[in-house]
């Protein structure tokens, strides 16, 4: 096969090399393991040989010596000279080729690759390496025939056997790149790029115990393998074990700290750990400002304070600010606790603020607690005020850890609620019909008692009827049980009764209340809905009847009839 025919080939438009060819006989001198050159530069030293200008065969050794010591300028030097001593030098030939492919000259190294294998058509290593540039340039087939064509002109190829598994792998074939990279490592069981690939195969198909079994053996035979540990880490993120992920990760970026990728894995693994409101509710500078203006005046220098739920500690920092003489930050999550520890450091309030990792449930006075706080402060709500576990966690505070006399802050809650019409949202609650299809059988997954944040500003709805009283809290005492009444709500518009939006005021103290009606101030609770099984069409001078209640955890609507 001539030139012009390889390089048409390479382009997928010829058929895979054949025979043996011409030159069958030729062996590459001894150049110290250049199959995987194209894989990265391999350690070791330029050979301290003097050059001998009429003798090829040293001036390649040479080449090689500098090529591996990443001198590539001398490298290419060297190389250029035996072609001028030996047209068509196959070693040299690849060699150059296989920097051009470095330099991010593609073209080029085709060109030179090929020349090599007109020379010497069962030189392994320059199939392999063609195959390699090609897959670089995301040529798939026309790669997967020069890498199948190294595996037959060299069998015990180990590195060309993991190259024909990558591209398998890129082919959707995994069973045959699982094959490669398992032949691979029975060629060589230290080869660590097979190792690795083989996991990545696994992981790809499903199989994640297997795949994280491999990484396991992988970064202990391997343990600077910092791509080892970064795959390890998605594969345990895969598996649900993001703490162990990230310890992987973390590995990984500190091996390669300036690898983009593994840090950036780092990052995302942290951030799952954190709930997705957290970073909203921080930016609200409402909510912020408010509980700031509450805590100046209700903490008093000396006195000793309980936040609950402190979760970055900025409002133990606030109580700190405004004279406490100790606080003491609850934060069950253990990542949060650490994070909150290294910020109130970081501010210089160690001395005076206190992380504890634990559940404010499990805190006493005397155990955790020196004793009674002047002031709890808590921010333990979510959009339907209740969810995150309020009313309990209010309750022990106040009869448990609260000094008589002392400070619950905040103080109480109102709930309003209004019926509202809200077309978009209601195919699917429940799910119905969408673009022309029934999906109705996906309603399995929906929880009809459930309710979800909204910015009714934001949606297109129809207020159906006037706000309305739902529920009054008083934190310092809380009902215990379920409450439930029977009301008429009066409908002030036409339309169709798809849900209840809700919301609640918090008053702080007796000065500052913040209020998430629909367009208010807050940036971060906003209003909950929660939706009717069945819409309910109504007009002015209409009621609807409603039981309304709340139970420990949440608060709930039910139409009547």
């Amino acid at each position: 096969m001539n030139r012009r025919d390889r390089r048409r080939q390479a382009k997928g438009k010829t058929p895979p090399p054949g025979g043996a060819g011409r030159a069958a006989a030729w062996q590459p001198p001894n150049a110290g393991g250049l199959a995987g050159a194209l894989m990265g530069y391999a350690e070791g030293k330029a050979l301290s040989e003097p050059a001998t200008f009429n003798d090829p065969d040293a001036e390649v050794r040479i080449g090689i010596g500098h090529f591996q010591s990443g001198r590539l300028d001398l490298a290419q030097r060297h190389f250029e000279r035996v072609l001028q001593l030996r047209e068509n030098d196959p070693t040299a030939l690849q060699m150059l080729g296989v920097m051009a492919h470095h330099r991010g000259d593609g073209d080029v190294a085709v060109d030179l690759l090929n020349r090599a294998i007109d020379a010497a058509p069962d030189y392994a290593d320059a199939h392999h390496n063609l195959g390699v540039v090609l897959l670089h340039r995301g040529e798939i087939d026309a790669a997967a025939d020069y890498l199948d064509r190294a595996v037959t002109l060299k069998p015990s190829f180990a590195e060309a056997v993991v190259n024909v598994g990558n591209v398998r792998r890129l082919q959707g074939r995994l069973d045959e790149a699982e094959a490669s990279y398992r032949q691979a490592l029975t060629l060589r069981p230290d080869l660590a790029d097979a190792r690795v690939n083989l996991a990545n195969v696994l992981k790809e198909s499903g199989q994640l115990e297997d795949a994280l079994s491999v990484y396991d053996e992988l970064v202990t035979e391997a343990p600077s393998h910092a791509a080892g540990h970064s795959n390890r880490g998605e594969c345990l993120v895969a598996l649900g074990r993001e703490r162990e992920a990230i310890a992987a990760f973390r590995r990984a970026a500190e091996l390669a700290p300036d690898d983009v990728e593994f840090a950036n894995n780092l990052r995302d693994a942290m951030s799952r750990l954190l709930p997705a409101w957290h970073l909203p509710m921080l930016a609200d500078t409402g909510r912020n400002d408010a509980y700031d203006q509450a805590i100046r005046r209700q903490v008093k220098p000396g006195d000793r304070v309980l936040d609950i739920g402190t979760g970055t500690g900025l409002l133990a920092m606030m109580a700190a600010r405004a004279g406490a003489g100790e606080v003491h930050a609850v934060e069950m999550n253990a990542d949060l606790a650490d994070a909150a520890g290294d910020i109130v450091a970081a501010n210089g309030f160690a001395d005076r603020i206190h992380i504890l990792n634990r559940r404010s449930f499990d805190l006493h006075v005397g155990e955790g607690l020196p004793g009674p706080a002047d002031v709890i402060i808590a921010e333990v709500f979510d959009a339907g005020l209740l969810g995150e576990g309020a009313i309990p966690t209010l309750r022990h505070a106040a009869n448990e850890l609260l000094a008589d006399g002392g400070v619950l802050l905040p103080r109480g809650a109102t709930v309003h609620a209004m019926l509202v019409d809200l077309p978009r949202w209601r195919s699917v609650n429940p799910v119905g019909e969408i673009a022309g299809f029934d999906l109705s059988a996906f309603d399995r997954f929906r929880n009809p008692a459930a309710y979800r944040q909204i910015d009714l500003a934001r949606e297109t709805h129809t207020a159906l009827s006037a706000p309305f009283r739902v529920a009054t809290f008083d934190f310092a005492d809380l009902p215990v049980g379920e409450r439930w009444r029977d009301i008429q709500v009066p409908v002030v518009a036409a339309g169709t009764a798809h849900a209840v939006a809700f919301w609640f005021d918090l008053a702080l103290d007796d000065e500052v209340t913040l209020s998430g009606a629909p367009g208010g101030a807050l940036d971060h609770w906003q209003q909950a809905v929660q939706f009717f099984d069945q819409a309910q069409p109504v007009g002015p001078g209409q009621t609807l009847p409603l039981t309304v209640g709340h139970t420990e955890a949440r608060i709930y609507f039910e139409p009547k009839g």
